[in-house]
């Protein structure tokens, strides 16, 4: 079988605050998803640097080819933050 170079392409999944992102990294890790962090120390001492007024400074990028995967995770994950969802 060979990959389709779409699949190997980076794509950010996630961004959202140092704590969350996290969490989320963890969660998509534990599943079998490789992820990298984007602006995690930024995003932490100075988050207004990498994003507009400081609102989720921390990308999560994964490979396009777990896409699917990785949003039910991230789904899961952020209905089990909001109760009002």
């Amino acid at each position: 079988m060979t990959a389709n170079k779409d699949d190997l392409d980076l794509i950010v999944i996630y961004s959202g605050n140092p704590i969350d992102s996290e969490i989320v990294k963890d969660i998509l890790t534990e599943n079998g998803i490789a992820v990298n962090l984007k602006n995690q120390l930024m995003g932490t001492i100075a988050p207004w640097q990498v994003s507009a007024g400081g609102v989720n400074p921390v990308e999560l990028e994964i490979f396009a080819r777990d896409k699917e995967q990785a949003l039910r995770l991230i789904n899961e994950f952020t209905k089990g933050n909001n109760p009002t969802a």
